[in-house]
């Protein structure tokens, strides 16, 4: 069932969200006639998902001449698909 009209629901206690698990924290539920109820709630805090995470940078075969120097770039071929700033280099041995 929907809450009426002008009911405000806001955390008793800030929730300490600095690291990962199941954070335990009390909302308190406001009625538009002043009465109110606490309810028990679980936050779940999970890591953030990184670029890396989020993004599969997809090999592409080169071809260069003897003598050459390849460039990282153009062994990726959705370079363009990936976030703004991404980086490619290849890795020393």
């Amino acid at each position: 069932p929907e809450l009426p009209a002008g009911t405000t629901v806001a955390f008793k206690e800030p929730v300490d969200t600095t690291g990962e698990g199941d954070k335990p924290a009390t909302v308190v539920v406001t009625y538009p006639d002043g009465s109110s109820e606490e309810v028990p709630v679980t936050v779940k805090v999970s890591k953030s998902a990184t670029d890396a995470d989020k993004n599969t940078p997809v090999a592409k075969d080169q071809t260069v001449e003897p003598g050459s120097t390849p460039k990282a770039e153009d062994s990726i071929a959705n370079l363009p698909e990936l976030p703004a700033g991404t980086t490619v280099a290849f890795k020393e041995p």
